[in-house]
């Protein structure tokens, strides 16, 4: 069992990665200085409708094999496709500059003699350089170049991120034991409270942590990137061949038989159809063909993919939901109650570094920066391929991958660059709780559409491929229950 939870462990943290970027950490720093535990049951609860909505993007990538742009351009009217992408590149680029900002700002932190556009330049070089091994022809099911050898590239290209995913955890078990808590206040920040939804001040905080934790681009990018691991799954699809009074069902090589239900005077008695022939991997049947009765087939291997793909969702956001919790933790226990129960309210992630250090030494704040490093840096290649995903699918472009990274990374670098050049760090701050603001606008474009397609029958199906005499193969779709 584990050895095969293994195999689909990664996509869940690449989606992780966007529950712990520099937005997440603006709102909750400003939530726990502000108002101390009370919105840990925020956190709380975003991470439940996190873990349903991208629930919902496994089973759209597994059993329609499209991601969620590539459903709008296939069952929407162009125009209304074109809008959504719109939408959706404006999301981009917003949590890109997010990103982006987060790091620069991590880097003025930790180098203070590094001027913030050049932090902002820096965090443009290694995008390009990581995702140089990242192959995206090889999260396509249906791309000929799609192997064994692409999928490690990808898997590599996963476990980078984990590593840095890691790395923020690790920095913030050790900010929760420089920082003096108190666990049973930090149990009833978990239980609702009347002032969340009383206090306009609370409420509008809450807002923010909701709107800066379910982000648009991992609906996109979930969507995408779980089908790398239902690559095998889709092409040992059964292959039926009529051949004269015979049908030549090609199927799974390692499956011992095929069973239909056949209802004999309101009993329902099973039988095996047909038997493999281990070395050749097909079966014959004479007679007609019974479709229904492949449906346990496909069932068995899809309930395995939709199984382990869920388990690796909730483990990566059940992380995610630990370092949110613990960047609030953290933020209330210094500065809400604070030395002497004096409160000290935090504007900004620069204020949070000078506090952190001031109260409880240069090195917790060492270790403040290079959490923000690590957070942004992740964030940002996730935020990458999330666009590059997002023109491929609305707008089935075939642009080198390259000219779109190129495009996608000046777009964002050059609204934050000019910000820390005319503005420093206030110009940077600004701009970072506007992006937070943009994805919340956006975020219904991505959801509506999300909950449509994973309703519509007619895009959840499963797919065989029948070929009769003197027919040209016909997919003989049956919907998923």
């Amino acid at each position: 069992y584990f050895k095969t939870l293994g195999k689909f462990i990664g996509p869940g943290f690449m989606i992780a990665v966007g529950y712990l970027d520099p937005g997440n950490w603006a709102t909750d720093m400003e939530g726990g200085s502000s108002f101390g535990y009370r919105l840990l049951f925020i956190i709380l609860i975003s991470n439940i409708i996190a873990v349903f909505l991208q629930n919902l993007t496994i089973r759209l990538g597994t059993i329609a094999g499209l991601d969620l742009a590539a459903a709008s351009r296939k069952y929407f009217h162009r125009y209304l496709n074109f809008f959504l992408y719109v939408l959706a590149e404006i999301a981009i680029i917003a949590t890109d500059i997010a990103e982006v900002i987060g790091s620069a700002i991590a880097l003025n932190l930790l180098f203070p003699q590094l001027p913030l556009p050049a932090g902002v330049a820096i965090t443009a070089v290694d995008v390009f350089i990581i995702l140089l091994f990242y192959n995206e022809e090889a999260d396509d099911p249906d791309s000929p170049s799609s192997d064994s050898a692409s999928l490690k590239m990808i898997r590599f290209f996963e476990m980078f991120v984990m590593m840095l995913v890691s790395a923020v955890g690790i920095c913030f078990i050790i900010e929760l034991a420089y920082s003096d808590i108190v666990a049973v206040d930090v149990f009833k920040g978990y239980l609702p409270t009347k002032e969340i939804f009383t206090d306009p001040d609370i409420l509008y905080v809450a807002i923010g942590i909701i709107g800066a934790t379910v982000m648009p681009h991992n609906l996109y990018l979930h969507s995408f990137i779980v089908q790398a691991r239902c690559r095998e799954w889709r092409s040992s699809r059964p292959h039926v061949v009529q051949q004269g009074d015979h049908w030549l069902i090609k199927t799974d090589p390692f499956r011992t038989d095929i069973k239909e239900t056949v209802q004999e005077d309101y009993n329902e008695k099973s039988h095996t159809i047909v038997a493999v022939d281990s070395a050749s991997s097909c079966v014959s049947r004479t007679g007609g063909l019974n479709l229904e009765a492949m449906r346990s087939f496909l069932d068995s291997s899809l309930k395995c993919n939709l199984h382990y793909g869920f388990i690796d969702l909730v483990v990566a956001l059940t992380f995610a939901f630990f370092v949110n919790s613990a960047i609030l933790v953290v933020a209330s226990a210094n500065f809400y109650y604070g030395p002497n129960n004096q409160q000290q309210q935090v504007e900004d992630l620069f204020s949070a570094h000078a506090l952190l250090k001031q109260y409880l030494g240069p090195p917790a704040a060492i270790v403040f920066a290079l959490a923000l490093l690590c957070a942004g840096q992740s964030s940002t290649l996730t935020a990458t391929l999330a666009g590059q995903v997002i023109m491929s699918g609305f707008l089935g472009m075939t642009t080198r991958p390259w000219i779109r990274r190129i495009v996608t990374r000046l777009i964002a670098i050059i609204p934050a660059m000019i910000a820390a050049c005319v503005a420093g760090r206030s110009g940077l701050s600004n701009m970072l709780v506007a992006s937070q603001v943009a994805l919340s606008i956006q975020l219904p474009f991505a959801v509506v559409p999300l909950v449509y397609f994973t309703a519509k029958k007619k895009a959840m199906k499963l797919d065989l491929v029948v070929e009769a005499k003197d027919m040209n193969p016909e997919p003989v779709s049956m919907t998923q229950q």
